[in-house]
């Protein structure tokens, strides 16, 4: 996180960036370039989905659920249902409800992008993320049968080991519960 002098954020970097990449983007923070501030002002003369996007993420990091959550919306609505900024817009909403514990929400929005993206990486993504809203929600059985579907979709998937560990946890906690 890059503060100014007295403590207030002026942006973050989310993940690992390369020393040159890093410095570059400090330098850029440091005078205005690529902050949610100058992206907001961007946003403000143009009809930019790549650029609403980006606020999305911005806002995500930092907290500001609603407010990703209104971005997120306008790069969907700008755009085509389900063309990839779509997909990739639709899948933050959903993984912010299920964040905010919204899991009936969040189950309806990863089932709709499964529907909707049907072929498509958003389609297996979502499926995963379907399952483990379901053990979340402390659905014991709902989940085993999501992880098996998805098992049965995607068998060759690299969350197939994820989700096949899932099951056996899931399955020896259903186990003790009788």
């Amino acid at each position: 996180m890059l503060t100014d002098s007295e403590g207030t954020e002026i942006d973050r970097i989310i993940g690992y960036l390369e020393p040159a990449e890093f410095i570059e983007r400090l330098d850029n923070y440091q005078n205005g370039i690529g902050t949610l501030d100058d992206l907001l002002s961007r946003a403000d003369t143009l009809v930019d989905r790549e650029l609403f996007y980006e606020i999305a993420e911005k806002y995500k990091y930092r907290g500001g659920d609603a407010e990703a959550m209104e971005w997120f919306q306008k790069v969907i609505d700008e755009g085509e249902p389900t063309d990839s900024l779509s997909g990739e817009s639709r899948m933050g909403l959903a993984d912010m409800y299920r964040r905010a514990k919204d899991y009936d929400k969040a189950g309806s929005a990863f089932s709709d992008i499964m529907k909707d993206f049907e072929g498509t990486m958003f389609a297996e993504s979502a499926e995963i993320w379907r399952a483990i809203v379901y053990r979340q929600q402390g659905d014991t059985a709902q989940a085993i049968t999501a992880f098996k579907d998805f098992l049965k979709h995607y068998p060759e998937s690299e969350d197939t080991a994820y989700a096949i560990g899932q099951i056996e946890k899931l399955e020896g906690k259903a186990e003790e519960a009788q």
